[in-house]
């Protein structure tokens, strides 16, 4: 594996530099680092005999949203079942030789933090399958594809839905489950391509609009045939400290990693660049800012843990899950410059809408809101305080649409807000500029 990254320009795909240093390899080590963590801490928080039925427990359930597996199986199983997938696609990354980039950096962290409400070896292995043959008939290298094929395990309910239908499976609704989770990874790429189009890159999210699209779609076929897909509600209250403790240390850890690891000197005007940036569309802050961005990294995870503690919300599967997603993608576009906007557009929303303000829509609505990130680098603040309020408005019920069965439903609900709203600031922005060059000429 190459311990460096190649940039290209976007035109001709010469090589303008290549990144020297410890980034790219290290973002590995850090996955690994945690997948054990969670694996040791799942054998001390728990009791030890209960762990492997409660871990076959969480691969035979359900999985919509809101499924947290800390309160359906204890804590033990969750945490086991989030180091398990961890260790997976590490697997996979390294059998494939595949660079860690800011993008393979958030899908793994995304797919250890869905693993704590939703993702499972069982509903997500068939959809990865498909993602494998689609890379087989598009000669496609599958390193190519492995963000791709994390991130489509947004969708992996409808497996499990299909699987358990009625309570009582049976190797008939194993094998239609499977099938259809073939065919849904096998689209997947070509839907997450199209989606993109849509928003233009303004959503972070892009493989939640792509599950949105899909789950929505078969969940209408199921309701069709008269069976009805509701949502779940399980939300756990009572390992608040030992989740926020661990973040807070990583988070702390990534800091000092990224201080030391240059010149003071150099870190800081790297931080300055990042900080100043408009356009992070397309970012990737591992690549471009070496070792320096993983101080954004930690800055991430521990501001929007102090916020989850702030507003007094527990810090439990779901919510361990958004605090995760935050994290990586603080390695290709978010910072606390065009977050906070977001995240306080989104808090406002909370306290106003007719939901309690740390009920669970409410609570993962605001801490995914900073997908639209884009918007608010793009645009500025103020644009992102609107999008962040519109964001948690949508967010709240387009679950409806499928019940459930779309992991990544808040980013699904930011497709809609980047698509009405960026047109929209587009023209704000024209309008004034003709008024103030006929200003000028006046």
């Amino acid at each position: 594996m190459k311990l460096g990254c190649d940039r290209y320009n976007s035109s001709g795909g010469e090589i303008i530099h290549r990144e020297k240093g410890h980034a790219i390899s290290i973002a590995y080590l850090i996955v690994l680092l945690i997948c054990i963590s969670f694996a040791i801490m799942a054998f001390v928080l728990d009791e030890p005999a209960q762990i492997i039925p409660n871990y076959l427990k969480i691969n035979v359930s359900r999985s919509v949203l809101v499924t947290d597996y800390i309160a359906l199986a204890g804590i033990g199983a969750a945490l086991l079942n989030s180091a398990i997938s961890g260790f997976f696609y590490l697997l996979l990354l390294f059998m494939t030789k595949t660079e860690c980039t800011g993008k393979i950096f958030a899908a793994l962290f995304v797919t250890i933090g869905f693993s704590f409400f939703g993702k499972n070896m069982f509903n997500t292995l068939p959809i990865l399958f498909g993602v494998i043959v689609y890379s087989r008939v598009k000669k496609i290298k599958l390193s190519d594809l492995f963000a791709t094929a994390m991130y489509s395990g947004t969708i992996a309910p409808i497996v499990s839905e299909i699987a358990f239908l009625n309570g009582s499976p049976n190797p008939l609704k194993i094998c239609a489950s499977y099938a259809v989770g073939i065919f849904i990874g096998f689209m997947f790429p070509v839907v997450c391509e199209s989606s993109k189009r849509m928003h233009a890159g303004y959503c972070l999210y892009n493989g939640a609009i792509a599950g949105g699209f899909i789950s929505t779609f078969f969940v209408g076929l199921l309701r069709s045939f008269g069976i009805n897909v509701l949502p779940e509600s399980f939300w756990d209250t009572h390992y608040t400290a030992p989740l926020a403790a661990f973040l807070f240390v990583f988070g702390a850890a990534l800091i000092l990693y990224g201080v030391i690891s240059d010149k003071p000197k150099t870190v800081l005007e790297k931080c300055k660049q990042f900080l100043g940036e408009k356009d992070i569309r397309e970012k990737d802050y591992l690549i471009e800012y070496g070792n320096t961005g993983y101080i954004n990294i930690g800055v991430m995870c521990t501001l929007y843990t102090g916020v989850v503690l702030l507003l007094n919300i527990p810090v439990n599967g779901p919510t361990m899950g958004a605090i995760l997603t935050v994290t990586g993608f603080a390695a290709v576009g978010k910072n606390f410059k065009n977050s906070i906007p977001i995240l306080l557009g989104s808090i406002l929303a909370a306290q106003l809408n007719h939901l309690d303000p740390t009920a669970p829509a409410n609570s993962l609505a605001i801490l995914f809101s900073a997908g639209l990130a884009p918007i608010c680098g793009d645009h500025g603040w103020p644009w992102g305080i609107c999008v962040g309020f519109l964001h948690v408005s949508i967010a709240v019920f387009i679950g409806q649409l499928n019940g459930g069965t779309n992991l990544y439903n808040n980013g699904f609900a930011q497709s809609f807000v980047a698509i009405a709203v960026v047109p929209f600031i587009m023209l704000v922005k024209e309008l004034f500029s003709k008024q103030s060059k006929v200003g000028d000429l006046e």
